[in-house]
């Protein structure tokens, strides 16, 4: 997946969501659950440092992205 599709995230998941879970293999709502689930974990922090994260929810689509394939 490359960053230029992230953005077709929400779209997908609202008008195609066979085409969401064929890229993340997950249904939306189960993509939704994960992430409420890690949103609050301190690795998705960076506390004091001043390193840049992207979202958890891109984090979350990349690594799915790349676990289904």
């Amino acid at each position: 997946m490359k960053a230029s599709q992230l953005i077709l995230l929400n779209h997908l998941a609202e008008h195609r969501p066979w085409l969401f879970c064929k890229k993340l293999q997950v249904d939306p709502d189960i993509f939704d659950r994960i992430l409420d689930q890690i949103s609050d974990h301190p690795i998705f922090s960076s506390g004091t440092s001043q390193k840049y994260q992207l979202p958890v929810a891109i984090q979350l689509s990349i690594f799915l992205n790349c676990a289904g394939h």
